[in-house]
């Protein structure tokens, strides 16, 4: 299946009321905050749900269970903390999490890589590189690793799903 054919069934399951039966970790991020600086679209629900809109129809269809799943380690680390709301540690949470539920439904053959995934997801954040600065054994490693062209795809649509009123940020 490609991530256009999930798309689909996706919409299928929100219009039926199934996704709270089939997929409970993601009807769980309904209501779920996230810091409005970084997130104005609202809750982790429709972060998440604007993200998967910006999934392209023809991408592996491990791009659309990452980007679905990326996020649903927020409803259990999700803390406000020095006036803020944080979600330290929900790409490791959200990364097991996403493993078992894609074992749950039957598709163990994508669980291995949409773990490492979801685990990665905020990687860019982590480097914090100046234009001048080379990249270290490790992260040019990590660039060469045969999951990072769709890392890279899951990062895009996670960032184009920060929209308020139609429009980013």
């Amino acid at each position: 299946m490609t991530a256009g054919d999930w798309k689909r069934r996706l919409e299928e399951w929100l219009t039926e009321g199934t996704i709270a039966t089939i997929i409970p970790e993601v009807a769980a991020l309904r209501g779920v905050p996230q810091p409005p600086e970084f997130h104005p679209e609202g809750d982790a629900l429709t972060h998440t749900l604007q993200a998967v809109a910006e999934v392209d129809d023809l991408d592996d269809e491990r791009v659309f269970w990452a980007v679905l799943l990326h996020d649903i380690g927020k409803k259990s680390t999700t803390r406000f903390f020095n006036g803020r709301w944080r979600a330290h540690g929900h790409a490791d949470v959200g990364a097991e999490m996403a493993r078992d539920i894609l074992n749950r439904n039957g598709l163990e053959h994508l669980a291995g890589d949409v773990y490492w995934i979801i685990k990665n997801h905020h990687y860019k954040q982590s480097w914090n590189l100046k234009a001048d600065q080379l990249l270290s054994r490790n992260q040019r490693r990590f660039l060469e690793h045969p999951l990072f062209t769709l890392l890279e795809k899951v990062c895009a649509a996670d960032s184009a799903g920060r929209k308020i009123n139609g429009t980013s940020p």
